[in-house]
């Protein structure tokens, strides 16, 4: 069938509910057959629609073709088999119009006619990559340039140039919900719930996504134990990327950077963890899939909050400045990404029908994705109990872009002989 991708070698598992055959890849088509949950079969190719839908060979006479199940019906999305299509999911259907609606909405802030913003719908892959970078350099502010001007000194990778969750179908992506980092509206709203350890802020950004959703590495690197959430009895990864590829060792081996992203709330299927600590990936392969947190009662007890799936994710710089800020302290994730990412990020969060930061006359006026750069943990003092004026300052350990640079100045510059140690 057109626009189908051929798989190789794969196997997928039907869930436990089972799944219908039918004989194309539509729900309306009336089915042909059921598969039972636990069964094995073949999957030759994929076509991403309003499902997954994998073809499987079937033998009957009315679907010489084979037959269509879907793929969220089977645990393909949540094995090693979905490296196969994970690079794809960026040129489905679903995924392109979205990021033609953003390239759109960036012309028209800088006064494209009609006949320009037309020719993006014909956009895709290289073509559109490239309008995309043209068009999101130009929105990001000084601060994040100041900060990739020191990657050497810092011990940076390259800029993340993939998302770390993607939606399973690609459709869901116009259902995809984005929590920023810092003094967000929901924290604002629920820090005395969810934030009174972090002084009332998130400690990194949250991707509202059904238990299941393939996690995907935001970099080439290696899976590392560190523990970065405050309930030990969490489940989560983490991933140390490597420097640059120009800082390979003479014996051609890569060096690790000094930043490690944790992806948080893994608590769901048994499969939610695909690689295990030691483990190299490359950017772009799914290592796990999102499932949902977990809350420790007074009784010791714990209970998974199966109604609150999301990813949560957090990025760390773990070597010590000379103000030993340490590896606890978070960094707002987006500085992190390339511009294309930041905006493709910043309209996910659109989707929720509120500003992801107060507006209009609540604690600090109007707030952007980098209203912060970074925060500690300590003073305790919250950031929702100081309600300042627009015009006065963070309090003490909290930093704006410009006090960020100013911090991790005082850093000793990072060894990028691999002399470093975590």
């Amino acid at each position: 069938m057109e626009g189908a991708l051929a798989l190789h070698d794969v196997t997928v598992t039907v869930r436990p509910d089972g799944a219908e055959v039918r004989p194309r890849p539509d729900s309306a088509s009336d089915a042909i057959g059921t598969l039972n949950g636990g069964d094995p079969w073949g999957a030759l190719a994929l076509l991403f629609g309003d499902h997954t839908w994998l073809n499987i060979p079937w033998p009957q006479r009315d679907s010489p073709a084979g037959g269509w199940i879907v793929g969220e019906n089977t645990d393909f999305s949540r094995s090693a088999a979905y490296n196969q299509v994970a690079a794809a999911w960026y040129e489905s259907e679903a995924a392109l119009g979205f990021r033609r609606a953003l390239a759109r909405d960036l012309l028209k802030v800088g006064g494209a006619d009609p006949a320009q913003l037309a020719q993006v719908d014909a956009l895709q892959g290289d073509s559109l990559r490239r309008v995309e970078e043209r068009l999101t350099r130009q929105a990001v502010p000084p601060g994040y340039v100041e900060f990739w001007q020191m990657q050497d000194r810092l011990g940076l990778p390259d800029p993340f140039d993939v998302l770390p969750v993607q939606t399973a179908p690609p459709a869901g992506i116009d259902a995809l919900e984005f929590s920023g980092f810092g003094p967000t509206l929901f924290a604002f709203e629920n820090w005395q719930v969810f934030y009174d350890s972090t002084r009332g802020m998130a400690s990194g950004v949250d991707f509202i996504v059904p238990e299941g959703s393939p996690l995907i590495a935001v970099a080439d690197g290696v899976i590392v134990d560190f523990m970065f959430l405050t309930n030990p009895a969490e489940k989560s990864l983490a991933l140390r990327p490597y420097l640059p590829d120009r800082y390979r060792k003479a014996d051609g081996s890569r060096v690790l950077s000094n930043v490690i992203v944790g992806y948080g709330n893994l608590t769901g299927d048994p499969t939610a963890q695909i690689v295990r600590v030691g483990d190299e990936v490359r950017a772009g392969q799914i290592i796990g899939t999102s499932g949902w947190p977990v809350y420790t009662r007074d009784d010791g007890g714990v209970e998974i909050q199966a109604n609150n799936a999301y990813l949560h994710l957090e990025v760390h710089l773990v070597t010590d400045g000379q103000q030993n800020p340490g590896s606890g302290l978070p960094f707002n994730p987006l500085l992190f990404w390339t511009p294309r990412l930041v905006a493709l990020q910043a309209r996910l969060a659109m989707h929720s029908g509120r500003p992801p930061y107060p507006s209009g006359g609540e604690p600090f006026g109007r707030l952007g994705f980098f209203t912060i750069g970074c925060f500690r943990y300590t003073p305790p003092t919250v950031v929702w109990e100081y309600e300042p004026s627009r015009e006065a300052v963070w309090p003490d350990g909290v930093y704006d872009l410009t006090g960020m640079i100013a911090l991790l100045n005082t850093f000793a510059p990072y060894p990028l002989d691999g002399s470093s140690a975590f």
